[in-house]
C-alpha cells in the first residue's frame, strides 16, 4: 500500500513539473525567434528633402501620377531646339507675283512684281523690287469728268518702280493648315528706296518700306504676300505734292542652291 502511494506520488509530482519545463522551454524558442525576426527585418529609408531633380520612372506610383511634382523648380527658361525646315542663309530667292494698288480711288491700277533677294543670315538681307503698273480711269473718275467736268489728266499714278532695300526677319514660326498640316513662315519687314516712273514724271525718288509672310511648301518653294507703301514726290492737281502708293503682290518664291542645314 505504501508502494503504491509513493508510486502515485511520484507520478504526480513528474507530471506537476513536466508541464512546467515544456512551457518555460517554448518561452525561450519563440524569443529565440522573434529576435532572428528583428536582426532580418530591413529599416525604412530615411525622409529626404524633395530634390528639384525631374522624377524618374522609378518615381511614378501605381495610379500614374508623379510623387514628386510638388518639389520640382519652377522652369525658368525653355528652348526649343529645332533645325528650320526651309533655311535662308545663304541662298536666293526669287519671286513672282500679281500687284495691285490699293488705295488709288481715280485709277484702278494693277500689274505685276518681280523680287529677287539675298540672305546674309536667317535675319538679314538684301532685295531688289521691280513693280510694272498699268492703269485706267476708275468708275469715280469717269463721273468726275461726265458730271463736273473736272479732268483728272493731272493726277500721277506708277507706272513703274525700280528699288533696292534691306529685309529684317525678326519672326519665324508655323500655323496648321486646317489641322491637317503644319505649315512653318517668316514675318519680314523692308527698308529701302528707288525711283518711280509715272505718267507725268520720267523718274523720281522714293522711300519704300514693305511687310509681309512667306509660308514654306517644301525645301525650295514657298507662297508669300506682299505690302509695298512707296512715297515719292509728283505732281497732283497741277501742284508738287507728295504721293503714296500701297502695293499688294501675291506669289510665289523659289529659292536656290539646295538648303544645307545646319
Amino acid at each position: 500500500m505504501k508502494r503504491s502511494l509513493l508510486k502515485v506520488l511520484l507520478g504526480l509530482s513528474v507530471l506537476g513539473v513536466s508541464p512546467v519545463y515544456a512551457q518555460d522551454t517554448d518561452t525561450q524558442e519563440l524569443n529565440v525567434i522573434e529576435l532572428e525576426l528583428e536582426k532580418n527585418t530591413v529599416a525604412p529609408p530615411e525622409e529626404t528633402a524633395p530634390s528639384s531633380a525631374p522624377a524618374t520612372k522609378s518615381e511614378v506610383n501605381s495610379s500614374g501620377e508623379f510623387s514628386e511634382l510638388g518639389g520640382l523648380a519652377p522652369f525658368t527658361e525653355v528652348s526649343v531646339i529645332q533645325k528650320k525646315y526651309m533655311p535662308k542663309t545663304g541662298r536666293f530667292q526669287l519671286f513672282g507675283g500679281l500687284a495691285l494698288t490699293t488705295n488709288d480711288p481715280f485709277y484702278n491700277t494693277t500689274g505685276f512684281t518681280l523680287k529677287g533677294s539675298y540672305f546674309l543670315t536667317e535675319t538679314w538681307g538684301l532685295e531688289v523690287s521691280y513693280f510694272s503698273m498699268s492703269s485706267t480711269e476708275a468708275k469715280a473718275t469717269k463721273e468726275l469728268l461726265e458730271i463736273q467736268n473736272i479732268g483728272t489728266d493731272s493726277l500721277a499714278y506708277t507706272k513703274n518702280y525700280l528699288g533696292i532695300a534691306i529685309l529684317y526677319v525678326p519672326i519665324y514660326g508655323k500655323m496648321t493648315l486646317f489641322n491637317e498640316k503644319i505649315v512653318p513662315f517668316d514675318f519680314y519687314f523692308g527698308l529701302g528706296t528707288g525711283n518711280t516712273k509715272t505718267q507725268v514724271k520720267d523718274s523720281t525718288s522714293t522711300l519704300h518700306f514693305s511687310t509681309g509672310q512667306i509660308f514654306a511648301v517644301n525645301k525650295s518653294f514657298a507662297l508669300r504676300w506682299d505690302f509695298s507703301w512707296n512715297f515719292f514726290s509728283a505732281k497732283a492737281v497741277n501742284e508738287e505734292g507728295t504721293i503714296n502708293n500701297l502695293f499688294l503682290s501675291l506669289g510665289a518664291s523659289f529659292f536656290f542652291p539646295e538648303a544645307k542645314y545646319r
